[in-house]
């Protein structure tokens, strides 16, 4: 390759020189031509040559390459024509004869014409090479159709057209219908998005890819469910923000983002109030360094909080959010805390040293089949750590304190669950206790998180591998990071005494079809491209999970957009009791009186015996549960 790489400059210099001898050729011709005597162009060549062929190498354009040129390349040889005329004009005046145009009665057309007729030979030149090539490369392109006019829709076109990609654009769809029937870049808007079910029906469209960032959710949604009916892949581009920093072009398209994967639009709240709340107060958020404690502490910050500790036990996961907050310029100090919620001695030492006013309690162990086999571990952090955060906060004067739970804890049936539930009974009985504004926030599936279902599902699909569902039967409630997040701190703003906030998400989904929309959104076809492997369900899973029981739904008040669950009376110290002897089991690793502890605090708690080895997948099996039990 060496070799062919010089030989093909060599050729391209060669025309080059040709058509910048043309071109002084057709000019002198045009301009002095007819006359009677009209003398050789020769020495006007000569001139035009000596100029031309050193601006020529001094803008480098016998490295560029024809069947890659961009606009860039263009605007490069339009430079060169525009500086070339001013100096053959130049250098004209002051030469004797015959080299000079003083002959002529409007000398100056010819310093017009010439770079005129220069930048059309150059350029029309390697125009036509690149759509000699472009036009070969026509049969193997996936023919596509963006949604999008915008910024990051432009960007993306613009590289699709001057690069030698796999694509061909073959429309643009927006929904302003002022643009329907023009042209941008060359590109028809061939309609709008209502009208995307007619066009994709139309032979040649491949893929859809979306390039709208601000499409709300519930269009977006649209778009997926009219292509996934069309069998059409689609995809998403991100944000002109991601393109600047990531590169704007098909390396750049993404899977549909978490929330165009919700059966529902995305909720927010009024961060008004959160920053009002929050504003010059000190804040502690525990397992700051995980997916939901580091939404929070990026909103803490931008809601203006005075300091933000971040504590974790996990040193990597702490540095990486607090060396982002760091980035967000923001007036908050946030400090780092290498701390684990277990250790009441060095925890006590922080709050005795920082008096924190606000504190979200997110640390805690969530991997359902992982606690079955580890249930002490589970009870060490999601019990004890807990009772930890909660008395420390209560002897501290904390004006605020938040427990992020899970839909696990209703009804559990499994150790991670259980745990959950009794951390939720411990914020209730010391809120009650000591009238002291603390409450919980229950959660679905939250997508997107660390260790969850989408993240490993996205794996296989781009290892190549079979996408693993545990039950064809089995659904889940999700939301989005962002909307865990904002669920925690409306429920700071709000307080409570051991009320539990759940938000309104609607109807849980089928992880099935979770699976299917995931395969579909990295364009390729469930069940065709990539198998759907049912494995059976693990331990302590159920079919399905409650956001509330039975009792608490009955009681349930409606707030906007989520459900306040108000507290029952709790005897704390009949509590704090069994923790006691749940506290000695762990310490013992004793699994069977641990097991005994938690149904003694937790009566619904039934353990469910259902292992992925067994490949078993059907109804609750109370006998099975009991069996484990002994």
């Amino acid at each position: 390759m060496s070799l062919l790489w010089p030989r093909r400059r060599f050729a391209r210099l060669l025309i080059d020189s040709t058509l910048v001898a043309g071109a002084a050729t057709w000019a002198w011709l045009a301009s002095v031509g007819q006359l009677a005597e009209p003398g050789s162009p020769l020495p006007f060549l000569a001139v035009v040559v000596a100029v031309r062929l050193p601006i020529y190498f001094a803008f480098r354009l016998h490295r560029v390459t024809w069947r890659k040129v961009s606009r860039q390349d263009l605007f490069g040889v339009a430079r060169s024509a525009a500086l070339g005329a001013p100096l053959i004009g130049l250098l004209l005046h002051f030469l004797p004869e015959p080299f000079s145009l003083r002959g002529l009665a409007r000398p100056y057309l010819v310093l017009v014409t010439e770079p005129a007729l220069y930048l059309v030979l150059l350029s029309g030149m390697r125009i036509c090479f690149w759509a000699i090539a472009s036009r070969r490369r026509q049969t193997k392109q996936t023919r596509i159709l963006i949604v999008g006019t915008g910024d990051a829709a432009r960007s993306l076109v613009w590289q699709l057209q001057e690069s030698a990609t796999d694509y061909r654009v073959v429309g643009l769809v927006d929904n302003d219908p002022q643009l329907l029937g023009g042209r941008i870049l060359g590109l028809s808007v061939v309609g709008m998005i209502h009208d995307l079910a007619r066009l994709v029906a139309r032979p040649g469209v491949e893929q859809v890819i979306v390039a709208m960032p601000g499409l709300p959710s519930a269009a977006l949604r649209q778009v997926v469910e009219i292509c996934e009916s069309m069998a059409v892949p689609v995809r998403i581009l991100p944000s002109l923000r991601n393109l600047m920093q990531r590169g704007a072009g098909v390396d750049a398209l993404q899977e549909v983002r978490m929330a165009s994967l919700l059966a529902r639009p995305e909720i927010t709240f009024d961060d008004r109030r959160t920053a009002s709340f929050l504003c010059g107060r000190t804040v502690l958020v525990t397992g700051g360094g995980g997916s939901i404690g580091s939404e929070l502490c990026r909103r803490i910050v931008r809601a203006g909080a005075s300091r933000l500790f971040v504590l974790g036990r996990g040193e990597n996961s702490v540095f990486e959010i607090v060396q982002e907050l760091a980035a967000l310029n923001g007036h908050c100090g946030v400090i780092p805390v290498i701390c684990d919620v277990r250790d009441r001695v060095g925890l006590g030492q922080i709050f005795e040293r920082f008096h924190p006013q606000v504190v979200f309690h997110a640390a805690a162990h969530k991997h359902v089949p992982l606690m079955e086999r580890y249930p002490s571990e589970a009870v060490k952090t999601n019990v004890l750590g807990t009772l930890n955060a909660v008395t420390l906060s209560v002897e501290h004067g904390t004006k605020c304190f938040v427990l992020v739970s899970t839909d696990k804890a209703v009804n559990p049936r499994s150790i991670m669950g259980a745990t959950k539930r009794v951390a939720e009974m411990i914020v209730r009985a010391y809120a009650m206790a000591s009238d002291a504004n603390m409450v919980s926030v229950r959660f679905g599936n939250v997508l997107g998180s660390r260790g969850s279902v989408i993240p490993l599902m996205s794996r296989q699909i781009r290892n190549g591998e079979p996408v693993t569902v545990t039950c064809p039967e089995m659904v889940r409630f999700f939301m989005t990071i962002p909307e865990a997040a904002q669920l925690i701190l409306e429920a700071a703003t709000t307080g409570g005494r051991g009320d539990v906030f759940v938000l309104d998400i609607g109807e849980p989904w089928r992880i099935v079809n979770l699976a299917e929309a995931l395969i579909r959104a990295h364009g390729l076809e469930p069940h065709r491209d990539v198998p759907i492997q049912m494995i059976g369900r693990r331990a302590g899973e159920k079919l399905g999970e409650d956001l509330l029981n039975r009792a608490e739904r009955r009681k349930a008040r409606k707030n906007g957009k989520y459900y306040i669950v108000p507290a029952e009376p709790l005897d704390l110290d009949k509590l704090l009791e069994q923790v006691t002897q749940l506290r000695a089991a762990t310490l013992r690793n004793d699994q069977e009186n641990l097991i005994r502890a938690l149904r003694s605090i937790v009566p619904s708690y039934r353990r469910n015996v259902a292992y992925r080895e067994n490949g078993w997948c059907g109804q609750e099996s109370e006998v099975a549960a009991t069996a484990w039990d002994g």
